[in-house]
């Protein structure tokens, strides 16, 4: 589900109509029309305006909270949720030592089924200079690894078709000498050793900042 679908739900449920809520965000009728149609999407800077008049949070808003409706069979058991790392966690599982970017324009594919989730990942990278592809799922990510050169591949675990497991997976299988960084809600203790396990060079933690993502870009 993106995001416009997200808002559309959340305003029905509240019973707002489009120029009510446009009202409580100060835009116009048409500006929440086209986030909900999928036309266009709100700034990343109305994000909290919206998670406050919607009565949601962040997480809810994107798609990336635990028990959210990414699709993936890789979700955590709500009996697990102690299991669930923050990204220092994660840092600790992956041995990884914070050092600053290297400053070179790399090509990075991000795959990630959120439409809003890719669109603010490339706003990131590119102004860090670098040249950004995108793709909703494992198979258009493998697809376009057939046909591009790329330098890093960022993943999402939570994606219908075919998984960021899978998909990275079968990555250490054609392209070993791909970087691979996850970046992912699904941050159970599980599912980050697997990560791992599987090659990943880097997992990231959603929500994560800005700087978290750039730094493991490398």
């Amino acid at each position: 589900m993106n995001i416009g679908e997200v808002i559309k739900r959340c305003r029905l449920k509240r019973d707002f109509t489009q120029a009510e809520l446009a009202e409580k965000l100060n835009v116009t009728p048409q500006a929440v029309s086209r986030w909900e149609m999928g036309v266009s999407y709100p700034d990343i800077a109305m994000i909290p305006k919206i998670c406050s008049a919607l009565f949601v949070t962040a997480d809810d808003l994107l798609g990336i909270g635990p028990f959210g409706s990414s699709g993936s069979d890789l979700n955590w058991d709500k009996n697990d949720i102690a299991d669930i790392l923050n990204q220092s966690q994660a840092d600790s599982i992956f041995d990884y030592v914070p050092s600053a970017a290297q400053g070179e324009s790399k090509r990075v594919l991000i795959t990630d089924d959120s439409d809003f989730m890719r669109m603010m990942v490339e706003d990131i990278l590119t102004k860090q200079g670098h040249r950004v592809l995108q793709a909703g799922n494992g198979r258009e990510c493998l697809k376009i690894l057939g046909g591009e050169a790329v330098d890093v591949c960022v993943l999402d675990i939570g994606m219908p078709e075919m998984n960021g497991i899978e998909t990275l997976k079968k990555i250490r299988e054609d392209y070993p000498g791909l970087r691979v960084v996850m970046l992912s809600a699904l941050s159970a203790k599980a599912n980050v050793e697997l990560a791992l396990q599987l090659g990943a060079d880097a997992f990231v933690v959603k929500p994560f900042q800005a700087d978290t993502l750039v730094e493991r870009i490398g």
